[in-house]
């Protein structure tokens, strides 16, 4: 299991957190020796995709960034940033897949995944999507909250403390991606929205 980074977004505003976790990511593609690079150029396609490849797993790097509001019958979910730190261009195309929620102990926990829109995220038609080096994407998972159900007393089975899934790339059976996540899945009925990637840096709302 491959497990990433995570930013700590318990005390910092929501705007805060987004900024954390894309400097993680902009951290990462310098790192790689990606010298000249704009997340605002490099998010859009190449206008020369015909010989651009599928994205491999080893090329991409993952941030978290947890959104919604904190209101009752409002969509909270976590914005997944994925950068292309490799030297050449490459593509991604649909959703993430064998996507897991754990408890704090590694049992799995039974959840039902679906490509509805909610009020957090729009539901766009998956499309090829074209990552220059440092051009950054993302995708969405979202929960529907509801004041008539509450915390679950059930914890063990009950609360997720992580998240697994592979990303939709070249050889990602082969490494998952982790994170740190807090939800109740009995409270939200153990329904997850899930986007496909998209070619921006934040899901469309």
């Amino acid at each position: 299991m491959n497990l990433q980074q995570r930013p700590n977004v318990a005390n910092v505003t929501t705007k805060e957190r987004f900024g954390i976790a894309l400097l993680v990511l902009i951290i990462v593609a310098t790192a790689s020796a990606i010298v000249t690079w704009s997340i605002t150029k490099s998010s859009r396609p190449s206008h020369s995709t015909s010989s651009v490849g599928e994205c491999m797993q080893a090329q991409l790097q993952t941030a978290i960034e947890q959104g919604g509001g904190l209101q009752a019958h409002y969509a909270h979910g976590y914005t997944f940033l994925i950068v292309n730190t490799g030297p050449k261009s490459c593509e991604l195309r649909g959703y993430p897949y064998e996507i897991i929620f754990s408890t704090k102990g590694g049992e799995s926990l039974k959840v039902s995944i679906s490509h509805q829109r909610t009020t957090l995220y729009a539901q766009p038609k998956a499309q090829r999507v074209v990552l220059r080096p440092g051009g950054v994407a993302s995708f969405g998972i979202s929960y529907n909250t509801s004041d008539a159900v509450p915390p679950s007393t059930e914890a063990a089975t009950c609360l997720a403390k992580f998240i697994d899934f592979r990303l939709p790339a070249r050889l990602s059976h082969l490494f998952s991606e982790e994170f740190a996540v807090s939800i109740d899945v009995c409270a939200v009925g153990r329904r997850f929205e899930v986007t496909p990637v998209e070619g921006r840096s934040v899901p469309l709302a």
